[in-house]
Parts: structure tokens; sequence; C-alpha cells
């Protein structure tokens, strides 16, 4: 299968450097002829190109799939180092850092990892959209953690490159609304300096049920409580964290994720992060210099 190929071309530390061969190369363009193969790419193709967003031509619309999704860029993470990366490797393979697992949103991965013993589960819960499943997921990875986790169960490499490659070039912006199998959902397209930072969808259903986690919160119906949430997400997807300045954090969340994912009404910083701190999302502290430090726990 070409996309398990690609797993293995990718080093998940951050802090080591990558090296694309021609190899690595070949294999990521034979997955994207097979994707342009299969009808939901062909459908993809279609309406990008009805509304002008990529060339009408086979080869134009490959070469934009590789360019958006394979083709290498700097992160810059909060040590200030910049680390090459990709929106493939960080979207459908995942990386690590300080500890921590980011990006990561495809289950065939997490599949072929947990079958290596290389997952530890702590707890899920999913929603039934028609035959596909959003599974909601904390575990940790190598012994690194990951919470809140999202991504599809059950559908095809090309079905998730197609969804999010629509919803990043001609959806409504971070977020975009969309009807599966009856049920709405939406799809997260964050940028990093104008290319896909991270893709996955956004779990709806709050329902309680046998597969979630013990530790979700009861409040997670309160407004505060879920912007709270969805912020700590951004945070985590744009590889800022987990700790800094409660004035770096409020200009980030007033400026940055306003801007790119907008944010509910009557949810200030101030009770946002009053709200975290009671639920044990974050800690806060004053430095040596007399600075308020927020640190994102696990």
């Amino acid at each position: 299968m070409p996309f398990l190929r690609l797993l293995d071309n990718y080093t998940a530390d951050v802090n080591q450097p990558e090296h694309v061969t021609q190899k690595e190369q070949n294999e990521a363009r034979a997955f994207l002829n097979r994707c342009l193969e299969t009808e939901v790419m062909q459908e993809a193709h279609s309406f990008l190109a009805d509304e002008g967003c990529v060339p009408e031509s086979k080869k134009g619309f490959k070469d934009v799939l590789y360019k958006m999704w394979f083709t290498p860029y700097t992160r810059t993470h909060t040590d200030r180092a910049q680390r090459s990366s990709s929106a493939f490797e960080h979207t459908f393979v995942g990386e690590t850092r300080c500890g921590h697992v980011i990006g990561f949103h495809n289950w065939l991965r997490l599949y072929s990892e947990e079958r290596q013993g290389n997952i530890r589960h702590k707890g899920c819960r999913c929603c039934d959209c028609d035959d596909r499943i959003i599974l909601t997921i904390d575990f940790d990875w190598k012994g690194k953690s990951k919470t809140r986790d999202s991504f599809f169960v059950g559908t095809s490499p090309e079905f998730e490159l197609a969804l999010y490659t629509v919803c990043f070039l001609a959806g409504d912006g971070a977020k975009t609304e969309v009807v599966l199998g009856g049920e709405r959902v939406t799809i997260a397209t964050f940028k990093l300096n104008g290319q896909i930072g991270s893709c996955y969808p956004i779990l709806q259903q709050q329902d309680q049920s046998d597969t979630e986690s013990d530790t979700e919160d009861d409040s997670a119906d309160n407004p505060l409580v879920a912007e709270g949430l969805d912020f700590l997400e951004y945070l985590e997807d744009q590889d800022i964290g987990p700790e800094m300045g409660k004035r770096r954090l409020k200009g980030i969340y007033e400026e940055d994720y306003t801007e790119s994912c907008g944010r509910r009404s009557g949810t200030p910083f101030s009770q946002v992060l009053r709200t975290l701190k009671w639920n044990d999302k974050v800690e806060i502290y004053i430095n040596n210099d007399g600075v308020d430090i927020v640190n994102i726990l696990e």
C-alpha cells in the first residue's frame, strides 16, 4: 500500500534533522498517483477546478498536491529553533517535541504503531457519521503523550487527503463545517506561514458513551470550558508551549487564535484561563523575575 510506505520516511523527533531522498520523493508521488485514480479525489479535483483553486489538468493538480502536502517547510518552535516539517508528516504521521506528540491525526498510523506495541491508550470517545467514525483519544506514543487527538476511523487516505485539501483551499478558513452521513462535522485546517499546518476533524457529538474518557470534564458544554480546550488544541497544533508568559499567551489568544479560529462570544481570556486552571489543564506561577508564567499540563 503506497500510503503505508510513507510512514517510515520521517523522523518523529523534531530535534533530529530530516533529509528527503529521491526514493522518498518518488514514493510520495506514487501515493498521489494512486489517490488521483480514485473517485473521491477526482471529485475533489473537479470541484476545486470549477472554483478556480487548482489547474484543470491532472498533472497540474498533482503538482499542487505535492507542494501542499510534501514540500518541506520550517516550523519555529517555542525555543525559537527552526526545524523542517511538512503538512503530510505533521497531519498523517506525527511528530514529537519535549515529551509531547504533535500532529498525528490518522487512524492507520495509530493502528500501525499499536501493532508494534508503541501505543498506550488512556481514554477516548467517538461519533458515528454513517460508515465513518470520528475518534477523540488520549494516548502515549513511545512514552510521549497526546491528549484530545482527533481523527477519522475507517476512512481511506485518499478520502482524508481530498477532504482536507478541499477545506484548506476552498473552505471557511481555519474551520469548515461539512455534512458526512447526515452529521455536521467541523474540519480544522490551520495555516502555518500560508501552508498547511495541521488538519483534523472536530468531534461535534457530546453525548456520554461507554467509550468516553473517564477523565472528560462533565462541564464540556460550558462555553468557557469548550473554548479553553479548543485554545489548548490550537496551541498544541501550532507547537506553542507548554510554558510561556501569561501576557504572551493572552496576545496569542486575542490575536492569532481569534483570527485563525474565531472564538465564542462571552469568552474573555481571563475567564478562559481561570476555567482551565480550575479544571487542572494549566498551572500559573510567578518566576524569579516576577513574571506570571502559564504552564500547560498534560
